[in-house]
């Protein structure tokens, strides 16, 4: 009998003593929640707005949490009725985000390339003044950028480069110090034997730079490319001080055309909304495919190995 007591006492599951929750981290998690809530709602009732018919809309003045949902407001902003740039029967809102994808992958794409080249030469590369030099290029990039405004304007109206995208893109072309500076401490991981071992098989410094540093460094490639994008894509002033009157228009300009015609003809809240979620669709979309890398690249920025 003892024995039969023993062996089901045994076989019984020991339960687990779970650890109090502290009434500190319970508090803390409402807080979070309460902010994880005030940041999301703006985002529903924009959302909502922009899927709630004109009608419906003026025929309260509460906001419909749950409205019957209408694409009417899509279907107005891209329709051809709307007085704006349209090229060939496309909405100018199309044109306008074509027009912004190429004018900021072409200088990011080459400005990436420059920048890694510098962060290179500052630190796996060895000549006299080297630390002086890279001194001396962060405290100029240490001036904000709009003290420069209407310098530059000047400059580029001088050239006759105003009322063209060459401003938004050659300046971009020659690399930022930011990355250059970010690069800078994800190259100083890489091991120097492994590029003395290169040059004894007879590489020389480009060879090694692309064939072996790049690789090894497209994490911080991608993650600086990714921030570059988002960047250039919203960017309203670039585009707002040299493509006001150009041909060639920037999709934050085309949308602010869309949207004042839209104010006149349509109501402005509900085409607003529905204009302010396409131009933040490509952003949401860019982050959940490559949201493994902005978590690394600000880890990156934040650790130095």
């Amino acid at each position: 009998m003892m024995k039969a007591n023993t062996l089901s006492q045994s076989q019984m599951p020991t339960e687990k003593r779970r650890k109090p929750v502290k009434a500190s981290r319970t508090v803390v998690f409402i807080i979070l929640l309460i902010y994880a809530i005030c940041l999301f709602l703006p985002f529903y009732i924009v959302i909502v707005t922009s899927l709630t018919s004109k009608a419906q809309f003026d025929a309260t003045t509460k906001f419909i949490a749950f409205p019957k949902i209408s694409f009417e407001p899509y279907k107005l902003l891209f329709s051809k009725d709307m007085k704006t740039d349209i090229t060939g029967g496309i909405p100018s809102i199309f044109v306008g985000f074509f027009n912004t994808l190429w004018m900021t992958l072409v200088p990011l794409i080459i400005g990436l390339i420059v920048s890694g080249l510098s962060a290179y030469a500052f630190t796996k590369l060895k000549y006299p003044g080297q630390n002086l030099v890279f001194r001396i290029a962060y405290v100029i990039s240490l001036v904000p950028l709009g003290a420069f405004g209407v310098i530059s304007y000047l400059f580029f109206d001088t050239i006759g480069w105003t009322g063209s995208p060459l401003p938004l893109i050659v300046p971009g072309m020659f690399g930022s110090m930011g990355i250059v500076f970010f690069l800078k401490m994800y190259f100083e991981g890489i091991p120097n034997e492994l590029l003395e071992a290169a040059k004894v098989d007879g590489m020389n410094a480009i060879k090694i730079y692309f064939k072996i540093v790049m690789p090894l460094a497209l994490p911080a490639f991608i993650a600086q490319f990714l921030f570059g994008f988002v960047s250039g894509y919203n960017n309203y002033l670039g585009p707002s001080l040299y493509l006001q009157n150009a041909s060639v228009k920037f999709f934050s300009i085309s949308l602010q055309l869309v949207l004042v015609d839209a104010q006149n003809m349509y109501g402005q809240q509900t085409v607003t909304c529905a204009a302010a979620i396409i131009g933040l669709l490509p952003l949401v979309i860019i982050y959940a495919i490559f949201q493994r890398f902005f978590i690394e690249g600000i880890a990156m920025g934040g650790v130095k190995e």
